[in-house]
């Protein structure tokens, strides 16, 4: 991005906001009506890189939606070691547990790049679930949905090898419908996306590198593209080494 985004029109146009919500797993199986209510109690937040969100432990204000920019989740260990857990990325909603749980964020958020979300004010959504527990448990079920994929991830961690657990990272995010949109984005700090699947970033990047010269993968700034998703599943099904 070239500076920070204007953020006028879209804070401004509840059409634009709602095409953002709407464009979501969350929001997606909402009625056009409760979309446009949810709307009413949402405002946007531009981010600048490095620029934190929320902090773990703090009560839950929002839950957010990602309309551009790159949001980093994380939690920090011992002596302020910071552990990433996820990138979020445009389309994405995060911070849901959050407001079911009532026990704050369980991590932290910091945009990593210019960024721009939409706030949904926490107890203006779960004043409206009380109200339609249908809504509920449309969010529910994309939540737990999440859950297993989380679970995934933790298997991947444990019962992969290095080549393996970057093909399932890449395949995850594939849309056979979509060929050439990309998969994921290489942040500018390898050693944060590294961390996520539990390998080094010299690991990461040879993984990359014998990824792109065998063809399967290609690269255009920070995105990559998957080229050849037959031979990354074909990873994925031969023994771990």
């Amino acid at each position: 991005m070239n500076g920070k985004p204007p953020t006028g029109a879209l804070e401004n146009n509840p059409a634009v906001i709602a095409d953002a919500l709407r464009a979501t797993s969350l929001f997606s199986a909402f009625p056009e009506a409760d979309i446009e209510a949810v709307t009413r109690f949402c405002q946007v937040r531009v981010l600048e890189p490095e620029e934190i969100l929320f902090r773990e432990g703090e009560a839950c204000s929002a839950v957010y939606c990602l309309v551009s920019g790159l949001v980093k989740l994380f939690v920090l260990g011992p002596n302020e070691h910071e552990k990433a857990l996820e990138f979020v990325e445009p389309g994405r909603t995060f911070a849901e547990a959050a407001m079911f749980s009532g026990q704050g964020y369980p991590v932290n958020a910091m945009a990593l790049e210019d960024t721009r979300v939409v706030a949904i004010d926490a107890f203006s959504l779960t004043r409206l679930l009380l109200q339609r527990p249908d809504l509920a448990w449309r969010m529910l079920a994309v939540m737990s949905r999440r859950l297993h994929f989380l679970v995934e991830q933790i298997r991947s961690v444990s019962l992969r090898n290095a080549e393996q657990r970057v093909a399932g990272y890449l395949l995850e995010n594939y849309d056979p419908e979509d060929t050439t949109k990309p998969v994921a984005r290489i942040p500018e700090r390898r050693s944060e996306l590294a961390s996520i699947l539990g390998l080094t970033t010299e690991t990461l990047c040879r993984v990359v590198a014998s990824f792109r010269r065998q063809g399967w993968i290609a690269t255009v700034d920070h995105d990559i593209v998957v080229a050849e998703a037959h031979s990354l599943k074909g990873l994925l099904s031969k023994p771990r080494r």
